[in-house]
């Protein structure tokens, strides 16, 4: 069968296909086993794919308002409505403030890769550090920053930022140091290697780096919110549902941020595979 070759090609309808098998694959266990436990005393912990739709509704679509409503009334309408969306606005916002401090692990790694001192500087204490697992600062973060924006922002700033930074370190150091000498003999100075030699090499590689943390980042939002938060994905599931067992809002919101990561991840990709078309030839 050619499909089991190793230089398969396979046609675009072929690989949606592909992609799509075990995805329904999922979906028909999901909802075979929901439809099982319907009648039981455990229909609440799988809801079926109706009551899905259901809480799906509930939290991204507006409340419809009665004949009759008090003022009172009103703002808690307003206010319980969209939620789905409030939430993600408030957890990607956290994600957003992360990514730019996790953003300078790049340009810290490349000179660590292309200076001994800033490799003697830096390498230990970035080893370190990784080593440590975010969750279990977790405590000592709330109570030496508060419960606020900036602890969150912090627990997956230190969750992620140690590995990208060591990443773009072993990637800026296995680049051949002949390039440092063929780009001094074009004229380049000392402190132009890391950014005109160095960095432009390593970057998209550093990226898919980034995007393959995206999850690590959304656990350690998720931890942060669950402990502190007035709005947020972790904050919604593990405080407000959790209270009443609502299940059904839960694996809405489960899905909902798995859709979005997914996108943001596949956009990342894309977008990569379309500015460096080089990195096909390598």
């Amino acid at each position: 069968m050619k499909l089991l070759r190793t230089d398969a090609k396979i046609n675009w309808p072929g690989k949606l296909i592909l992609t799509l098998v075990p995805v329904l694959i999922l979906c028909f266990m999901y909802v075979k086993r929901s439809s099982d436990l319907a009648e039981t005393d455990r229909a609440r912990l799988m809801p079926t794919a109706s009551k899905l739709v259901d809480a799906a509704k509930k939290v991204a679509l507006p409340i419809p308002a009665p004949e009759r409503e008090s003022d009172r009334r009103r703002e808690l309408r307003i206010e319980r409505q969209f939620i789905l969306y409030k939430d993600t606005a408030a957890s990607f916002k956290r994600m957003g403030w992360a990514m730019l401090v996790i953003l300078l692990a790049v340009p810290i790694g490349t000179m660590m890769g292309s200076y001994p001192w800033a490799e003697s500087l830096g390498k230990t204490i970035m080893v370190i550090l990784s080593m440590i697992p975010a969750l279990a600062l977790l405590s000592i973060l709330f109570l030496t920053l508060g419960t606020g924006e900036v602890a969150k922002v912090g627990l997956i700033v230190l969750g992620v930022f140690p590995v990208v930074c060591l990443d773009t370190y072993l990637r800026a150091k296995a680049i051949p140091r002949q390039q440092f000498y063929k780009a001094q003999s074009l004229g380049a100075c000392e402190v132009e290697m890391p950014w005109r030699v160095v960095f432009p090499q390593i970057w998209p590689d550093v990226l898919n780096t980034i995007r393959l943390n995206l999850g690590v980042m959304a656990v350690l939002m998720i931890a942060g919110e669950s402990i502190a938060a007035e709005a947020g994905i972790g904050y919604r599931i593990f405080i407000k549902f959790y209270r009443t067992t609502a299940m059904d809002a839960t694996i809405v919101y489960v899905i909902w941020l798995t859709l979005l990561m997914f996108l943001l991840d596949l956009a990342i990709s894309l977008w990569i595979k379309h500015r460096y078309k080089w990195l096909a030839g390598r």
